[in-house]
């Protein structure tokens, strides 16, 4: 096969995965954040599950086209290795492992909350859970940054990292809040709930 050719049709799986991955994750992200105002029923945790294996597939296929790029490109010489590159790898592997952890501590999880909202989860499992999806939305849009913006190649390695450190952090402490603010929203919403009875009078 003409190398051009070659090059061009792995790169097209490449950003198929990209695709794959970044937008059913971030259709995932969003359907979480609902939970805050309404409870998880069957068809969601259902519609979640699926979702998980869409993104596990566009991961895959991400994994393997980038590294025939990587092949094609570098053969596979670490010395060839761009510090965008690396930085590339590094998110890219913790996208993985991410998707690892999600699908062995939050689909459990999604699976207990039936007819639940975000905030009656224990604290724990509330901080767990939101550090999980921002660190998914996070990698994937770092992913696609780095994917699509040619100015980020040339930047040195410690500065691309600030910007990709400060990019999870953001996302860390704006689920960390959402995750704090849960319960108040879910109380409120209980209170304003026809069937909310008050609470138990005691005597």
């Amino acid at each position: 096969m003409d190398p051009t050719l070659l090059n061009d049709t792995v790169r097209a799986l490449h950003l198929l995965g990209l695709a794959i991955g970044f937008g059913v994750a971030i259709v995932a992200d969003v359907s979480a954040a609902r939970l805050m105002v309404r409870p998880l029923d069957a068809k969601e945790i259902e519609a979640l599950h699926r979702v998980h294996r869409m993104v596990t597939l566009g991961l895959m296929l991400f994994w393997v086209s980038g590294l025939g790029l990587l092949w094609l490109r570098t053969g596979l010489d670490p010395a060839k290795f761009s510090p965008k590159l690396m930085t590339k790898l590094g998110v890219v592997t913790l996208l993985t492992v991410n998707a690892v952890l999600i699908g062995r501590i939050g689909l459990p999880v999604i699976d207990a909350m039936r007819g639940l909202r975000f905030g009656a989860l224990p604290s724990g499992t509330r901080l767990q859970m939101a550090a999980l999806a921002a660190l998914s939305t996070a990698c994937w849009i770092s992913a696609l940054a780095l994917g699509v913006f040619s100015q980020l190649k040339k930047m040195y390695g410690g500065l691309l990292s600030e910007i990709i450190g400060l990019r999870y952090l953001i996302a860390l402490a704006s689920a960390c809040l959402a995750a704090l603010v849960a319960p108040l929203v879910d109380y409120v919403l209980e209170r304003r709930s026809p069937h909310y009875w008050g609470p138990p009078v005691q005597g």
